[in-house]
């Protein structure tokens, strides 16, 4: 499915600019400029003439795009809630997610998508997930509707085998079916109809357990899948469930509404050190690289990746986090936009429906990071590729470093040890390659106006420091040259990130109609300066995996003291058989002639076998 944004005209705009520039004989003089900061001046000082009010109609065009809509929502709802009854959960929990994102901050109908969402989770067996998505619907859903998320969450507790809560929270629904008036009398009659097989349910385990705490020594022998079957046959009434349940349990449950407990805690997370997964351990001088790797400079082929010594096959010797990452524009409700962890349940942003986070804690560090520089503009941001990329590997980076890296050509350091040291950082970022020379002045120009854009963007929100607005230009023209260098550092250095279908929970993920069956999927791309530095080979000897959060590199075969790591930049031998076309690709984006083994034909010369230790 796709989200629901309309597409922008920038490069139809940068090209008619283009001509207009050729036109007022202005392309030659951009031509002949030599530096980053002297093509941003250009297209200062030159914007009347070539662009008359071209930003201003960009900036003031976001006020009337997609924001918070409360029709929208209620349709992705109701889309939502046909794919639930077709048993379409994928597509289901796609719409409550979108739902989720156009509904206004603590609204009814954002609580009535999540209310919706818990009952997909917990048809998919996700309960701690269910209970969570409850919590956050329950302030704001009807007082009418509240006892059945009252039941979800008693049936979660249930099949988590917790029949003290699962009872508790199940006279709560029972004393809010009574308080409430005007409910459909035959509904109700069905309802307690679920109420009552859920209280034999949970007496049975609620038995089960009693019978395993005086007999630990005995094998289980009650199967939990097939307390269903049991049900049916069981006398218990739903009255004697109070007998069962602990004195506690029975004091909580008085006659005046009490609140829900608290869920049960989440399935444990173990915590790795990720320093120690990989081989041999971590890089004293790059540390997110084996102790088995060690960077390497020479004139042909610039830095390097190369081993300290012999590597075994299927090993991890990188593991490093992006600097900055961005999702493809259709998966940003599929994923977080801070992490790109796939999202179950979705936080929002309180102002735009761009971007959905997939927990407290990356909607609040997005929110007080960039995010903050992104919101009001995003749907532009959106339409330039990777250009939004450079954009965010800026405002990502913390004013004291930023300032401090682009003003000065060298980083003070008095420490030689740290200076050796090759860290994943917004220095690493500002020393990658640009190919500027390379590049066309055509596509100089067009990076040009798009850099001073994304500087026009930044110098609406409050990045900029300074009040005085000379002062402010200056810091725009400036910003914008480390913009115009960026996008050029990420047309040659940014990453592709796919992911591998491999579990049920991956079925919310794979919900587009173009590829529900695919096995992998491309939906973002990032920087990671170190990984950067590994040079192409058609036939490359590592194998990368993006994986909570880390691209994780291992060996695909056994690599040799001395020998170069060596990535895929995208035209793969085996999938691209023909030469020529690997050539092409890779001269038109990276500019260089790939002579790597499988495009250059190594003639070995014949020598006789040795027998016998002898030569």
């Amino acid at each position: 499915m796709e989200s629901p944004f309309s597409d922008m005209d920038w490069l139809d705009t940068a090209s008619n600019t283009l001509d207009l520039a050729i036109q007022k004989g202005l392309y030659t003089e951009f031509s002949h400029l030599k530096s980053d900061l002297d093509r941003i001046r250009f297209i200062h000082n030159h914007r009347t003439s070539l662009l008359s009010n071209t930003f201003e109609r960009y900036l003031s065009s976001t006020s009337s795009c997609l924001t918070k809509n409360a029709t929208t929502a209620i349709n992705f709802r109701k889309k939502g809630n046909d794919y639930f009854v077709e048993k379409d959960l994928s597509r289901a929990a796609w719409c409550y997610r979108a739902s989720i994102a156009l509904s206004t901050s603590n609204s009814q109908d954002m609580a009535l998508s999540y209310g919706n969402l818990s009952a997909v989770l917990f048809e998919l067996n996700h309960y701690h997930e269910s209970i969570r998505a409850i919590q956050l619907a329950n302030d704001y859903y009807p007082t009418e509707l509240k006892f059945k998320l009252v039941f979800r969450r008693a049936a979660c507790y249930h099949k988590l085998s917790d029949p003290e809560r699962s009872a508790y929270e199940l006279k709560i629904c029972r004393d809010l079916i009574k308080r409430t008036a005007g409910l459909d009398r035959k509904k109700i009659d069905s309802f307690c109809k679920e109420m009552d097989q859920l209280s034999r349910q949970i007496a049975i385990l609620n038995k089960r357990k009693e019978e395993e705490a005086e007999e630990k020594q005995e094998p289980q022998t009650m199967s939990y899948k097939n307390l269903d079957d049991l049900i049916q046959n069981s006398p218990t009434p739903t009255e004697t469930i109070v007998a069962c349940l602990s004195k506690s349990t029975e004091e909580k449950a008085t006659n005046e509404f009490c609140p829900p407990s608290p869920p049960s805690p989440p399935r444990s997370t173990i915590l790795v050190d990720e320093s120690k997964l990989l081989l041999n351990g971590s890089n004293k001088y790059v540390p997110c690289a084996s102790s088995t790797l060690r960077v390497a400079n020479s004139k042909d082929k610039g830095r390097h990746i190369v081993a300290n010594q012999d590597i075994p096959s299927d090993v991890l010797v990188l593991n490093e986090r992006p600097y900055a990452c961005l999702l493809l524009p259709k998966f940003a409700y599929t994923y977080c936009d801070h992490c790109l962890t796939s999202i179950v349940i979705p936080y929002v942003c309180p102002q735009c429906s761009h971007v959905l986070f997939c927990s407290e804690h990356c909607q609040q560090r997005a929110l007080a990071s960039y995010h903050q520089y992104e919101c009001k503009h995003i749907h532009i941001l959106k339409t330039l590729g990777i250009a939004f990329l450079a954009y965010r590997t800026l405002t990502i980076t913390d004013h004291e470093t930023l300032w401090t890296t682009i003003t000065q050509t060298t980083i003070p350091n008095d420490n030689e040890e740290q200076n050796k040291i090759y860290k994943s950082d917004y220095v690493s970022i500002q020393k990658l390659i640009t190919h500027t020379e390379q590049m066309s002045i055509d596509d100089l120009f067009h990076y040009s106006l798009t850099a001073y854009l994304l500087s026009e963007i930044i110098k609406s929100t409050n990045f900029l420091r300074c009040n005085q607005i000379k002062k402010r230009d200056t810091e725009q023209i400036l910003l914008a040259s480390i913009l115009l260098k960026h996008i050029q550092q990420m047309i040659c250095n940014a990453q592709t990130i796919s992911i591998t279908k491999t579990n049920q929970m991956d079925d919310i993920i794979f919900d587009n109609d173009d590829d529900r069956d695919e096995v992998t999927k491309r939906f973002a791309s990032a920087i990671f300066p170190t990984c950067a530095l590994m040079n192409h080979s058609c036939v490359p000897n590592i194998r990368c995996i993006f994986d909570q959060g880390h691209l994780r590199v291992y060996t695909a075969k056994p690599i040799r003291q001395g020998e170069e790591i060596l990535n895929c930049y995208g035209p793969q031998k085996s999938l691209m058989p023909s030469i020529e076309q690997r050539q092409n690709v890779l001269l038109e984006q990276y500019f260089f002639k790939c002579q790597c083994e499988g495009c250059v034909e190594i003639i070995k010369p014949h020598v006789e076998p040795i027998a016998n230790g002898e030569n």
